[in-house]
């Protein structure tokens, strides 16, 4: 009886461990652009290229930052001079994971205090998919959440 009950305990505390995390808002409206991507990630660690290696293998172009254009548009008398961003849709991701040897999994993943993932249109300046998560990463085995499957599974279903 004792040898079941310390092998519920022990479930309890493992299960407690494991990632979770909610797709938070989602598209109304699928978009039909190109899948063009910018990806910026705030206190940004290693995960941002498994993130990036992920949106890739799904078909996305992705750049580093929402670089800029310089454009001129010319208003009846008046000349107006602008930055354009030259893709429409930016990822950005605010996370916390200890990054040190001490914290890391063995399979090479990590464990989030908290991941954020925002969808943001640039044209409209709003926020079109979101999702949170927080717990082990793939990679933390038996703990291996699915944080980067989450984030890579929201964007590519905002796209038609």
């Amino acid at each position: 009886m004792k040898k079941i009950l310390k092998i519920l305990v022990l479930g309890l505390l493992l299960t407690g461990c494991v990632a979770v995390g909610k797709q938070t808002l989602e598209v109304d409206n699928k978009i039909s652009d190109p899948k063009v991507i910018a990806v910026n990630v705030t206190n940004g660690g290693p995960w941002m290229r498994e993130v990036e290696r992920r949106l890739k293998q799904s078909g996305f172009k992705v750049l580093r930052a929402a670089s800029t254009n310089e454009a001129i548009e010319v208003s009846g008398k008046k000349l107006i001079k602008y930055n354009e961003a030259t893709t429409r849709y930016f990822l950005r991701i605010e996370a916390r994971a200890p990054t040190s040897f001490a914290h890391r999994c063995f399979g090479g993943g990590f464990n989030f205090d908290y991941i954020y993932g925002d969808l943001v249109d640039l044209q409209t300046n709003e926020t079109i998919a979101s999702i949170e998560s927080r717990g082990y990463s793939e990679g933390c085995q038996p703990l291996a959440g699915k944080i980067y499957t989450n984030i890579t599974k929201m964007v590519v279903d905002s796209w038609e």
